[in-house]
């Protein structure tokens, strides 16, 4: 891999864990990257911390097997409790919360263009 596309992998992969944060979990306003490694198991983790908040650690891996990243993580756990959004502390992967994305806006398209039909039917001469 040679360095652009390399630094294009980092960076779509911030996008990412990003993503994944934000969607699964309430009062995450920014996340700042501090360093990404490979580790000795061979993933690599991209380390940062929330909300400008040092205390506020989280760890997102892209793991062996994985070609981008999903859910791997570690994170504060009181932060974790205090601030899930979903039901029994469900997450869902980036994989789904796009599919869910593409779903609502598909949606979202079809209740624009119902309304502008039927407002155009609306029109009198």
């Amino acid at each position: 891999m040679n360095y652009y596309s390399y630094n294009d992998f980092i960076n779509k992969q911030q996008e990412r864990i990003e993503l994944f944060f934000k969607y699964n979990y309430n009062n995450i306003d920014s996340l700042t990257f501090t360093e990404t490694k490979k580790n000795p198991m061979g993933s690599l983790d991209f380390y940062g911390y929330f909300n400008a908040d040092e205390s506020n650690r989280f760890i997102g891996s892209v793991m062996p097997y994985q070609k981008e990243f999903e859910r791997n993580n570690v994170m504060d756990g009181e932060f974790s409790r205090k601030n899930d959004k979903f039901k029994d502390r469900k997450t869902y992967t980036v994989s789904e919360i796009e599919k869910i994305q593409r779903k609502e806006r598909r949606e979202k398209r079809a209740e624009s263009s119902e309304s502008w039909f039927s407002d155009s039917s609306k029109v009198s001469d």
